[in-house]
């Protein structure tokens, strides 16, 4: 039998969840189990690097039955393996620091951390209220292919990181920093007031504040957040109402009431892949 049973630890499952969970190494990892002859082609090459490193990481490696991994892991897809680890300690982001000399600090409940910007200038993704684990998984992978230094995400109102959003991030999610959020109203007024763009995306115009297509976004001079809402009531008004600038993504042809706007995580990928920071 496969369970998490070590005081806050998780099963993580599929190819890519386990190999970047062993390659970056924030983790503790305690076991590796694995089915053979249940890897397709594709996998083996990568498979063996994930052997190899989980033997020079000291990690036990057993082999157990199709039906073991299965219960493990509820009957997801875990492409034959699955690795114990601890679980990634949560944060509570209290408040964005300025940006000063190509550095900035994140306050937190418990601590403070500095930061150096992975861009020309910091970038943060921040999800109001988003509930769908395979959406969160796929805008954690947007944020860090576009250059996200991280996530803010709605704990209260949200769903949270699990083995099943990693596995939906193909792994990203052991890269890209989440944080929790117990007032994102607050969180996000107060940084733009230390001098960080407010950016939500919107279905349509806002009514207040400036409205744009995602090329506004080519040629920021400043922090900037992107400010992602819920799957089926959007950014909350509250939060458009007080953003820099509201982003729609304009329909482009007659379509059913029903479809006027996209799947959060794809808007995620076309509002992230937009942003363009002066200097760049």
């Amino acid at each position: 039998m496969i369970s998490a049973d070590l005081p806050n630890s998780e099963l993580l499952y599929g190819v890519a969840p386990v190999m970047a969970a062993l390659k970056k190494g924030s983790r503790e990892v305690y076991e590796l189990y694995y089915r053979s002859n249940n890897i397709g082609d594709v996998f083996h090459g990568k498979v063996d690097e994930i052997f190899s490193m989980a033997k020079q990481q000291g990690v036990p490696i057993k082999h157990v039955s199709k039906e073991t991994l299965v219960r493990a892991v509820d009957g997801n897809i875990h492409q034959g393996i699955v690795l114990k680890v601890s679980k990634i300690k949560d944060h509570t982001l209290l408040r964005f620091g300025q940006f000063k000399d190509g550095q900035y600090a994140i306050h937190t409940s418990e601590d403070m951390f500095v930061y150096e910007s992975r861009r020309r200038y910091p970038l943060w993704v921040c999800l109001d209220r988003i509930q769908d684990q395979y959406n969160l998984g796929s805008i954690m992978r947007s944020a860090l292919f576009f250059g996200a230094d991280g996530i803010v995400i709605d704990y209260k109102e949200g769903c949270r990181p699990t083995p099943h959003v990693c596995k939906a991030s193909a792994g990203a999610r052991e890269y890209i920093p989440c944080f929790n959020s117990r007032n994102i109203v607050d969180l996000l007024s107060q940084a733009k007031q230390d001098g960080w763009k407010v950016i939500s995306t919107s279905t349509r115009d806002a009514e207040n504040g400036e409205s744009a297509t995602p090329g506004c976004l080519a040629s920021l001079d400043s922090p900037a957040i992107v400010v992602l809402g819920n799957e089926g009531f959007g950014v909350r008004e509250q939060i458009v109402s007080n953003s820099s600038v509201s982003v729609h993504i304009p329909v482009r042809a007659d379509t059913p009431e029903m479809f006027d706007s996209l799947n959060v995580g794809v808007a995620a990928a076309i509002a992230l892949s937009a942003i363009k920071f002066t200097g760049e």
